[in-house]
């Protein structure tokens, strides 16, 4: 799941993760993506910070309330300096921050890290992982 308030982000995350082998869910927000998350559970959450109405610090906060939802990997994708007490905060709560503008190495490495995947499985003939 791709949670980014900025439809050419969602855009361009959306191809960079089908040349991937991946089938995200985009959401434009935290709400809609707090509701979407009920209907089908991610295998992991890119989210952006600096969104409205919620943002990504909050969309965190509800997330991680509900016991159900702790164990679904974020990467935080931001265009913004992540704060080294802001990190320190929510640390236990991510695998990692990407930072804008990604490449596509960038990408898959992140992906791969934080699903504790090898390079193999993310090649054009494995299933496709919804995220």
């Amino acid at each position: 799941m791709v949670v980014d308030d900025d439809l050419p982000t969602l855009e361009v995350m959306e191809l960079l993760l089908k040349k991937i082998n991946r089938e995200p869910l985009l959401v434009h927000n935290g709400w809609d993506a707090l509701r979407a998350i009920k209907k089908e559970k991610p295998a992991l959450i890119i989210l952006d910070v600096m969104m409205s109405p919620i943002d990504g610090w909050q969309f965190l906060e509800e997330l991680r309330r509900n016991d159900e939802y702790r164990d679904i990997p974020v990467l935080l994708f931001t265009a913004k300096h992540v704060w080294p007490e802001e990190y320190s905060r929510y640390k236990n709560d991510i695998v990692g921050v990407l930072e804008k503008p990604i490449s596509l190495a960038e990408l898959k490495g992140a992906l791969e890290k934080a699903l504790g995947e090898d390079s193999s499985s993310s090649s054009p003939h494995a299933p496709k992982l919804k995220l």
